[in-house]
């Protein structure tokens, strides 16, 4: 039924439906989440229509669950993003932090680069292959020696 053509109306009612019959459905929590993804992938709302789906779910005590689900479901998705977030932060962190010492290390070995020395350490987007040029500078007799 998620997959079939509602008008726009239909559709926010329908997904408060199907979210409420979910949750009174006698199946296994695992289960229940699944159908619960299958409704949130096939019956997707935008601007006015979640307006309108929250209205209907905080108006009518019938659909007094599916504002709670709603509720644990949207934070669950939040934090998720937000911890995807962080972790994309990190690793961006890292990566600049890499880059700015190896710029670092580059200019106390052999002196003032140039920018364009500096822009092709910045175009260096893997934490492997910089923590290999920081190591090879150690050994290196000037930049050009470097395996970039």
């Amino acid at each position: 039924m998620a997959k079939m053509d509602y008008n726009r109306r239909e559709r926010v009612r329908l997904k408060a439906d199907f979210l409420r019959l979910i949750l009174r459905s006698p199946v296994d929590p695992a289960r229940r989440s699944l159908l619960v993804e299958f409704v949130e992938t096939y019956l997707p709302l935008a601007g006015r229509e979640k307006t309108e789906f929250q209205q209907i779910v905080t108006a009518d005590q019938q659909y007094a669950e599916v504002e709670r689900m709603i509720t644990v479901y949207e934070k669950d998705g939040i934090e998720k993003g937000l911890q995807k977030g962080r972790q994309e932060g990190l690793e961006k962190g890292r990566q600049e932090g890499l880059q700015e010492a190896l710029i670092l290390q580059l200019e106390k070995r052999f002196g003032k680069l140039d920018d364009a020395a500096k822009r092709r350490v910045r175009r260096l987007r893997s934490a492997e292959r910089l923590d290999s040029l920081l190591l090879a500078v150690l050994d290196a007799k000037s930049v050009d020696d470097l395996p970039w």
